[in-house]
């Protein structure tokens, strides 16, 4: 019921899973048992549900906590970035949500469009649960929102999301044993773009799917595994579970007092990936790849990095990685980095 599921104030880490060939969340039924205890976290972030006014003026005018208000959100958290479009960079995305006696909608997004803060309130809402969540349910929701870019064109969002409550039972993870229903939701989308320079045009998008196993009073899905359905093979694209905290063995931890900063994008990696380094002062630096056991794969860098900030990009195929778990060193002359890096 809606007392289960999140309110402003509230905090939740959770880890990213390492996607294996083994994983496989479709099963399910009546009293199921949900083994995902092997999984393995990447990497660890904590979620924060915050009040509508604390995100900003103007996403607190559009999406004001009052009842006449269509896009009425009473919390929000941030999400990860949207797709960007040509010539049009989409950054630091809210999700406005609104959880009521009678579900939990997503009313929108906000999002920095080329530095600029901008609400896409939705058109139609995103229904993500109808209350009260019982084994068997079935709902469905339609929801849009479209956004003029002067000097550009438009772009507009539609999907339609439909839910099942498909399983109940006992779901296992790293972070414990829990009583559970389990929800999937299947999303069909289309994109359209109409550009001043080139026409307009549409894309429809593969089909998504969102396995979730909620638990009573525990906020956030303690689990939740995305998958996308390309030519009729259902491939994994995300793990997020709720978690402890997790550290590296002392041996590979980050050292507090390092002189440097660094942050690796994206991670999981595709085709590439890239190292942003903020360095205190000019120092020479080596980085390098490691299998899971300890041993080198390659070197990615090797020289003299400036003071400020430094992006150094990389393409997977020009290091033969293949898929899987690295380790990613990074030495100054005093003191050193590891990260964990996923190749999939």
């Amino acid at each position: 019921t809606t007392s289960d599921l999140t309110s402003a104030g509230d905090t939740f880490r959770v880890s990213n899973g390492l996607i294996t060939p083994t994983i496989d969340p479709a099963p399910t039924s009546a009293n199921h048992t949900w083994d995902f205890s092997n999984l393995q976290w990447v990497t660890q972030q904590v979620d924060s549900f915050v009040t509508v006014g604390n995100t900003g003026a103007i996403y607190s005018l559009v999406f004001s906590n009052i009842i006449i208000n269509p896009y009425r959100s009473n919390q929000a958290v941030i999400g990860p970035d949207l797709p960007s479009l040509p010539q049009l960079s989409i950054t630091d995305v809210y999700y406005f949500y609104y959880n009521s006696s009678n579900a939990y909608d997503i009313k929108g997004y906000g999002a920095n469009l080329n530095g600029l803060q901008t609400p896409l309130p939705f058109n139609n809402l995103d229904r993500v649960l109808d209350f009260p969540v019982n084994f068997g349910n079935t709902d469905s929701s339609d929801s849009d929102y479209d956004l003029s870019v002067p000097g550009l064109g438009g772009y507009y969002h539609q999907q339609h999301r439909v839910n099942n409550v498909d399983g109940w039972g006992t779901l296992i993870t790293p972070f414990g044993t829990f009583n559970t229903l389990r929800v999937k939701s299947v999303i069909t989308g289309r994109d359209s773009l109409d550009l001043d320079t080139l026409g307009g045009f549409g894309l429809d998008l593969p089909p998504t799917t969102e396995y979730k196993w909620y638990g009573q009073n525990k906020g956030i899905p303690l689990l939740q595994i995305n998958t996308t359905n390309t030519f009729g093979f259902e491939t994994v694209t995300s793990i997020v579970y709720r978690d402890s905290v997790r550290n590296f063995p002392s041996a590979i931890s980050e050292q507090a007092e390092a002189p440097f900063s660094c942050n690796l994008f994206p991670n999981p990696a595709g085709d590439h990936f890239s190292l942003n380094l903020n360095c205190k002062q000019v120092a020479n630096a080596r980085i390098g790849i490691y299998d899971i056991k300890g041993r080198k794969v390659c070197d990615l860098f090797n020289g003299q990095l400036q003071a400020g900030n430094s992006r150094l990009l990389f393409k997977t195929s020009d290091y033969a990685l293949a898929k899987g778990l690295y380790l990613l060193e990074i030495n100054f002359p005093d003191k050193q980095m590891m990260l964990k890096l996923v190749v999939q």
